[in-house]
C-alpha cells in the first residue's frame, strides 16, 4: 500500500486551513499586513506567494479526518503530529513510541481511510441528487 498523493496534498491543505482557522481566520484568503510575519500564515506560503486553500475541500478534509478520532485514533494521532503539529516522521515516531516504518504505514492507512470516507460520502450525495431529481420529475426510482 502507498501514499494517495490527491488525499496528501489534501492533507496539506488541511493542515493550513485548520491552523488558520485556529487562529481565528476563518474564511479569509489573504493574510492581514499585521499578520504577514506570524506563523499561522508563512505555513501556507511558497516564496512569499500564499498557497490557494479551498474552504468547502478544507471542511470536507476536517470532517474525514476527524471521522478517525473514534475508530482509528492512531491514525488520527499520527495526522495530527505530522500535519497540525509538523512535528515530521522522526519526532512522530519518538513522541508515539512507534518506528518510523510504522508511521509511515499509519500515514498510507490513513490516505486510503480518508479517501474511503469521501468515496462513500460522494456516493450518497450522488443517491441525494438521484433521489431529488426523480422527485422533480415527479417519479420515484429504487
Amino acid at each position: 500500500m502507498a501514499r494517495l498523493e490527491r488525499i496528501r496534498m489534501r492533507l496539506e491543505e488541511w493542515a493550513i486551513w485548520k491552523t488558520r482557522d485556529e487562529a481565528g481566520a476563518r474564511g479569509y484568503a489573504t493574510s492581514s499586513v499585521l499578520c504577514s510575519v506570524t506563523t499561522v500564515w508563512s505555513r501556507g506560503s511558497y516564496n512569499g506567494m500564499l498557497i490557494p486553500v479551498f474552504e468547502e475541500r478544507s471542511a470536507e478534509t476536517d470532517l474525514a479526518v476527524e471521522s478517525l478520532k473514534l475508530s482509528k485514533s492512531h491514525l488520527y494521532e499520527t495526522l495530527r503530529c505530522i500535519y497540525l503539529l509538523e512535528l515530521g516522521i522522526p519526532m512522530t515516531a519518538q513522541r508515539m513510541r512507534r518506528a518510523k516504518s510504522t508511521i509511515n504505514a499509519q500515514l498510507e492507512q490513513a490516505d486510503h481511510a480518508i479517501d474511503q470516507w469521501l468515496q462513500e460520502r460522494a456516493t450518497e450525495a450522488e443517491k441525494r441528487r438521484v433521489t431529488a431529481e426523480a422527485k422533480r420529475r415527479g417519479s420515484f426510482t429504487t
